[in-house]
């Protein structure tokens, strides 16, 4: 019996202990969701340079063998390097806006009336005395801190949803212009 209220008194305990609110947790969690995001932010820029890099070493040497033929007067572009050309171009032009610095902008966040004070650019344009301000309100209350901190991640995330649509885009972009280019010259080719 006395076995049995045991386990019982165990099993209570550590169900009032999971109930309850976990300060180390709390940081725990955000600490890694603030780190995934910077690793995400981190992986988007990454790969538009390796977009721009690969197109850009595409678009110089066609620009290259076709611009700088000295032997020749006549600039002759087939249809094959140039569906190339635009669309590494293209390509290009999508990396870039993804690369731009992050802005927290839309309906959601105009509805949210989160101020975003823990994102430099938005705190950049207050004064001192202001932003001192800000904080104090942030700080007055500890689940302040942690709506600041939701607030953050959360529009932190809508950006990097934004800027991996638009990468995904820059690769589509890229990937039809090479399909085309490619079925364009095996019909060009005789067989």
């Amino acid at each position: 019996m006395k076995n049995e209220d045991n386990k019982t008194s165990s099993l209570k305990l550590k169900k009032e202990k999971l109930q309850k609110l976990d300060l180390r947790g709390i940081q725990t969690l955000f600490r890694n969701v603030s780190r995934n995001h910077y690793t995400l932010l981190k992986m988007v820029d990454n790969k538009a340079k390796i977009i721009l890099t690969v197109n850009s070493i595409i678009t110089s040497i066609f620009f290259g063998i076709h611009f700088f033929n000295y032997g020749t007067k006549v600039i002759t572009i087939n249809v094959g390097t140039r569906i190339l050309v635009i669309s590494s171009m293209l390509s290009m032009v999508f990396a870039l806006i993804s690369m731009l610095p992050h802005r927290y902008f839309g309906k959601s966040f105009n509805k949210s009336g989160y101020k975003g004070a823990l994102y430099a650019e938005n705190f950049s344009r207050e004064s001192l005395e202001d932003f001192k301000q800000e904080f104090k309100r942030i700080m007055s209350k500890g689940q302040n801190i942690y709506d600041e901190m939701i607030g953050d991640l959360y529009f932190l995330g809508q950006v990097i949803s934004i800027k991996q649509r638009i990468l995904t885009f820059s690769v589509i972009i890229f990937l039809i212009g090479l399909v085309a280019t490619i079925v364009y010259i095996l019909q060009t080719i005789d067989l």
